[in-house]
């Protein structure tokens, strides 16, 4: 079993608010059998051992490479931790905190160096939550399916939710005449499933009204066609988990649901690209790198769109937003794409980690303005 660490957004403004000398950062593959920690935390020793000379390098004081060596090792020694591991890891580390992250996404490994830490990559796992509910609906039964990233798939109780078709009758519809009535008397098949799908939505309204999560169908026809007709959830995906649901499990239908998300997250993106250029028509947009930068220094940024792939050492002035480039990462200089996405979260834009071709001009960066920006004076 996966275990899996998905930072939050105040995770993600945390780490990008710390500055510091000596701030290490490390990515590294990992695999979610047990019978692999090994390699990866071979991996992650040699990675510590690069970031070690980086920082002797630097001039690092030897009390902070000692200590940021120490919390390191510490994790290393670990065994619970490394005995769960996922398809990735994150590790930031400087002289007084270290956190880490084990991530469902497949990340390269990297090692960085700098005042900073390096969070780009980690946005990815935070982009798009793989979490929803599935509604697992038959006429013999019906279930509300908990899929997390993190955790494995579980029953959610729903209160008044129906146990079947046939029991729905004894729901209390005191106040509900009209519905009762049909209940009792329908000969009509589908005028049963209409009441009996009305009496699921019900009970659901309450729950999915206090999330934002979608909720994916698992019913066979033609009861799924009309649970749709009556559902009044906005967050109803289109696709169905077909077939009848009765014999799967919550781990079956979690499996089921994932595809489904995956188009889910497709289609987003589509939108924002959309969205982008909409936003360019009227001069809202930018796909330059200088021009993005300076959005962000100008807290302009309303949608900004980053190549998790791409790194680009330099600096970004903290007054004009003017980037500097450079051919390496030091205290003073350090990915230029990752100052972007720090100065978007200090703003509260929404950031979506991509892959170099999701970006809006295949550029490392992209954004949608909340308006238009002139340069800032020096």
């Amino acid at each position: 079993m996966q275990n899996i660490d998905l930072p939050t957004r105040d995770d993600l403004v945390r780490l990008a608010r710390i500055r510091a000398p000596g701030c290490v950062s490390i990515y590294s593959p990992a695999a979610p059998q047990s019978k692999e920690s090994d390699k990866a935390r071979i991996e992650v020793k040699s990675r510590l051992r690069a970031a070690v000379q980086r920082l002797e390098a630097a001039g690092t004081s030897a009390d902070l490479v000692e200590s940021i060596t120490h919390a390191v090792d510490e994790l290393l020694s670990d065994r619970h931790f490394w005995r769960r591991q996922s398809n990735s890891l994150a590790i930031f580390a400087n002289g007084t905190s270290i956190s880490s992250f084990r991530l469902a996404n497949r990340l390269g490994g990297l090692t960085e160096v700098s005042d900073r830490f390096a969070i780009a990559p980690l946005l990815r796992a935070a982009t798009f939550s793989h979490s929803a509910f599935v509604l697992a609906l038959s006429q013999n039964s019906v279930r509300l399916i908990d899929v997390s990233a993190t955790e494995p798939a579980v029953e959610f109780a729903v209160p008044d939710l129906p146990r079947d078709l046939e029991s729905t009758v004894s729901l209390d519809l005191t106040n509900d005449r009209e519905t009762l009535a049909h209940l009792r008397t329908s000969e009509d098949p589908k005028v049963r499933m209409r009441e009996f799908s009305q009496a699921v939505d019900r009970a659901l309204r309450p729950v999915l009204a206090d999330s934002d999560r979608p909720l994916i169908l698992a019913a066979a026809e033609p009861l799924a066609s009309i649970f749709r007709s009556v559902s009044s959830s906005t967050r109803l995906v289109e696709s169905t988990i077909p077939g009848n649901p009765e014999e799967r499990s919550a781990g079956e239908l979690a499996a089921a649901a994932a595809p489904i998300l995956d188009e889910q997250h497709a289609a987003e993106l589509a939108a924002q690209a959309a969205r982008f250029d909409e936003s360019a028509s009227r001069g809202l947009a930018d796909g330059t790198l200088d021009g993005v930068a300076l959005a962000a220094t100008s807290k302009a940024i309303d949608t900004l769109f980053v190549d998790i792939d791409r790194r680009m050492p330099g600096a970004v002035d903290e007054v004009t937003g003017a980037v500097t480039r450079t051919d390496g990462d030091d205290a003073s200089h350090y990915d230029v794409i990752d100052e972007i996405v720090r100065r978007a979260l200090s703003s509260d834009a929404r950031v979506l980690a991509v892959r170099g071709p999701e970006v809006p001009g295949a550029g490392p960066v992209a954004a949608i303005l909340r308006f238009a920006v002139q340069p800032l004076a020096t």
